[in-house]
This record gives structure tokens, C-alpha cells and sequence, in this order.
């Protein structure tokens, strides 16, 4: 790997770390949920929800800008830096405990529905 083909790497899901940790130490499947509590603990599994929630945001705000633009909306960017900044405090103030599932698809309309998200927000 080098700082060309590391873009072809998965990311954005703990349990690729898991994977790659069993790999790389053998670890048994003990090890392997002690691993997924110390992720949990730390608020891994909450960043990365947050950064795919942020990537989603930045697509949703290209789109929107595009349509305000096209349909000449007066002064939209008011309007829209409310609702951006609306969404990036929901996302902030996610709760700590987030528990992603023990897959690694690509689809994440496939594993967004199986992220079980525990607990008060901050």
C-alpha cells in the first residue's frame, strides 16, 4: 500500500479494523468482541457513524445548492446554512454508544439499518 492505492482501501466501518486485527494478531473471537467494546469505550464506532453522517450532509447540501441555483432562489444561502448547521449539531450531539454490525458490505443501505444507536444524546 502507498499514498496512491490507499484509496482503494475500504473505511468508515470498525468492523474492518476487527477484521484486520484478527489477521494481523490471530485473535479469537473473545478478543475480537473485547476489541469491539474498546472501539465502543473509545467512541470509534460514534466517529465513524459521524463521518458517514457528514459525508451524507455534504452530498444532500451539493444537491440542494444545485437546485436553489438552478430554480434562481433569492438568497438561499441562509435558508441552507440553517438547515447544514441544524443537521452537523444533530450529528455532534449523537450518543456515545453506537453499535455497528458484525459485517463489512460496501451497501450501506444494507448496513445503516442494522446500526443500533443506544443511549442519551450529549
Amino acid at each position: 500500500m502507498n499514498e496512491n492505492t490507499i484509496w482503494n482501501e475500504q473505511q468508515n466501518n470498525p468492523e474492518l479494523v476487527i477484521w484486520d486485527a484478527i489477521k494481523a494478531f490471530n485473535l479469537s473471537e473473545n478478543q475480537a468482541n473485547e476489541l469491539r467494546q474498546i472501539l465502543l469505550r473509545r467512541g470509534i464506532n460514534k466517529w465513524l457513524w459521524g463521518r458517514r453522517l457528514f459525508i451524507k450532509l455534504k452530498h444532500d447540501v451539493k444537491a440542494e445548492l444545485k437546485e436553489a441555483f438552478r430554480l434562481k432562489y433569492p438568497k438561499p444561502e441562509r435558508m441552507i446554512l440553517q438547515r447544514i448547521n441544524s443537521r452537523m449539531q444533530e450529528i455532534a450531539k449523537l450518543p456515545r454508544w453506537i453499535e455497528w454490525p458484525k459485517t463489512t458490505s460496501r451497501r450501506w443501505n444494507k448496513i445503516e439499518p442494522l446500526i443500533e444507536i443506544k443511549g442519551k444524546r450529549c
